[in-house]
């Protein structure tokens, strides 16, 4: 039987029969977009750049809360929500890009940790087509106010890839690899 360490609203801390201790966040998975269109005979990227938590990683501690790195479109799964449902509803709030179905060209599961029981539903799209809307976005909360998104050419966003030795977003090379493997077709 699973026992609880620590319990808030926010995370959980649980411990197996087998003394396994894990994390668990409110909202177990999540979903990763990477949202791109086709620019003359290459790609552009858009990118969210959002703040890290405070990590106490020599390399990067002595930057503050609010530098940016750059990510996919990212969101928790609400109850009864499904992976697609949560895809569209992040990127319509944090880009006001309005995606359908039809603009998923490919989707994954990656496993977050070993240490954690998240799931990470991995998604590219093509926002050749999406509407885009005006309206305020993110949901009010002081880490998406100071999130910004940028476009960038397929180029920088290699080079965000394979040129920071000291830091990975797991959820952009993730989403990256599946851009290349469903897009590029790259084996």
């Amino acid at each position: 039987m699973t026992r609880y360490l620590y319990k808030n609203k926010w995370v959980n801390l649980k411990q197996t029969e087998r003394g396994f201790v894990y994390g668990e966040r409110r909202n177990t998975n999540s979903t990763a977009t990477l949202l791109y269109v086709k620019y003359k005979r290459d790609y552009k990227f858009l990118l969210r750049y959002q703040p890290l938590p405070e990590l106490k990683i020599k390399e990067i501690s002595k930057l503050t809360w609010t530098t940016l790195y750059p990510c996919c479109v990212t969101g928790s799964l609400e109850p009864n929500e499904t992976p697609l449902q949560n895809a569209i509803k992040e990127v319509l709030e944090e880009t006001n890009y309005q995606i359908i179905k039809n603009d998923i060209k490919g989707t994954n599961i990656v496993v977050a940790s070993t240490q954690m029981n998240e799931c990470v539903y991995t998604f590219i799209a093509d926002i050749s087509n999406a509407k885009h809307v005006n309206k305020k976005q993110g949901d009010g909360s002081i880490f998406e106010s100071i999130s910004q998104n940028h476009w960038v050419s397929h180029q920088k966003l290699k080079s965000i890839l394979s040129d920071n030795k000291d830091l990975y977003l797991s959820s952009l090379a993730s989403a990256y690899l599946l851009f290349q493997k469903r897009i590029l077709k790259i084996k």
